[in-house]
């Protein structure tokens, strides 16, 4: 091997080292914003989230090949029964929705198609999968177990899964402005990431930011961001929730 041979290898081998050092370090964020919550206290988580989506192709399927596919889904979460199935058509698209509701949590997995027209102006169907699992309580602390699992499913059968990892923690009483200020910056530092917008909640407050060190994101009126925090109080409880994402809130609050 000459020396310009050389060097090209080492260049590689240093992209894929670096390219390694780029995925570990985004799953690290979730894993470690999951573990920041747990730190507080098991007994202050409200709830966790994960949702996976992915695109899965542009055949045309019969309600019963997407039968099959929620349950065959369904059955690699561990879901054999129990479940209901229903189907929904509109004009343009339809939707087989498999769930299950369970004492830790409830789980959604949906294959949706989507009409569209192609280059030529001919009818084609978008297919996608969309899973939900949604945790309660002290279960949410599994979030991130459950997201590693989404991530494997989706890339055994071939798919690429987006990911949205959500957890909720509670706290007595109403914080103040300066507890919430705290609260915002700790968990963007944390994060690595750059506040880019806020907005004023009429009891509490929503901030968005961008990491670099996430591979995913969605666009805020135009700018990237992939990190999310909301803090609001419920005034009939006297509980504020500390509401925190990668890479956004999907939650009504």
């Amino acid at each position: 091997m000459n020396r310009r041979s050389k060097i090209y290898l080492l260049a590689l081998i240093w992209a894929a080292v670096l390219i390694q050092l780029f995925i570990n370090s985004s799953v690290n964020r979730e894993k470690k914003m999951v573990t920041q919550v747990m730190s507080q206290g098991v007994e202050n988580l409200s709830e966790g989230s994960v949702r996976a989506y992915a695109f899965y192709g542009e055949e045309e399927l019969g309600v019963g090949a997407k039968e099959v596919m929620v349950k065959n889904l369904a059955k690699s979460l561990g879901i054999v029964s129990g479940y209901e199935i229903n189907h929904r058509k509109d004009k343009d698209n339809e939707t087989t929705e498999l769930s299950k509701q369970g004492k830790q949590g409830d789980t959604t997995i949906r294959l949706i198609s989507i009409a569209v027209a192609d280059d030529y102006g001919q009818q084609i169907w978008e297919n996608y999968v969309l899973i939900d699992i949604e945790l309660k309580g002290s279960a949410g602390q599994a979030v991130y177990d459950y997201k590693e699992k989404l991530v494997k499913l989706c890339d055994d059968l071939g798919m690429r899964a987006n990911t949205n990892i959500y957890i909720c923690t509670q706290k007595k009483g109403k914080m103040i402005d300066t507890e919430i200020e705290t609260e915002v910056n700790d968990f963007i530092k944390s994060m690595d990431a750059t506040e880019v917008k806020r907005i004023e909640l009429e009891d509490g407050i929503c901030v968005y930011a961008y990491s670099s060190g996430i591979n995913e994101y969605v666009y805020q009126d135009g700018e990237k961001v992939n990190v999310n925090i909301a803090i609001t109080y419920d005034k009939t409880e006297d509980l504020t929730l500390i509401h925190k994402a990668i890479p956004f809130v999907d939650k009504s609050f």
